[in-house]
């Protein structure tokens, strides 16, 4: 099938590539298939809403970023997305994208978690004071964060 993107026009994709939400995303409850692709090398990536081409989330992958979130994923949560354990589930974090490197940051605390063989997804939101809303990458991704994902 054919997507239109935000940043690279039409695609290809097969259906094995679209991640259908179970629940919405916060803010936006009337999408629910998405998919996830790259303008450059590296941990972050655009998750692309099929259903309106004009909607695209920078999206982090936080430990290929070198980061390790103490990520206390609920069992339940896993199960909605039919996850089979941590090795059939991959984390992304939503990146708030800024003109100014410094100012370029993610949420920690409200993953979206995607079944890897399901390809069903979640963003949960955790109740982890530790967890940084705003974690400020500039330190993490000085090579990437400023240039588009």
């Amino acid at each position: 099938m054919r997507v239109r993107t935000l940043l690279k026009g039409e695609i290809e994709v097969s259906d094995s590539q679209i991640i259908t939400f179970v629940e919405p995303m916060i803010g936006f409850p009337a999408l629910r298939q998405f998919i996830l692709y790259q303008t450059t090398a590296g941990p972050l990536s655009w998750l692309q809403s099929v259903e309106d081409a004009q909607t695209a989330f920078c999206v982090l992958s936080p430990f290929a970023a070198g980061l390790d979130p103490d990520l206390q994923i609920a069992p339940v949560d896993a199960e909605q997305i039919r996850a089979a354990g941590e090795k059939d589930l991959d984390v992304w974090t939503v990146v708030v994208l800024d003109a100014d490197r410094e100012k370029v940051r993610t949420n920690l605390r409200a993953p979206i978690l995607v079944g890897r063989t399901s390809r069903l997804a979640k963003q949960v939101l955790l109740d982890d004071p530790k967890l940084p809303i705003q974690f400020l990458l500039h330190k993490h991704l000085a090579a990437t964060a400023g240039r588009a994902c």
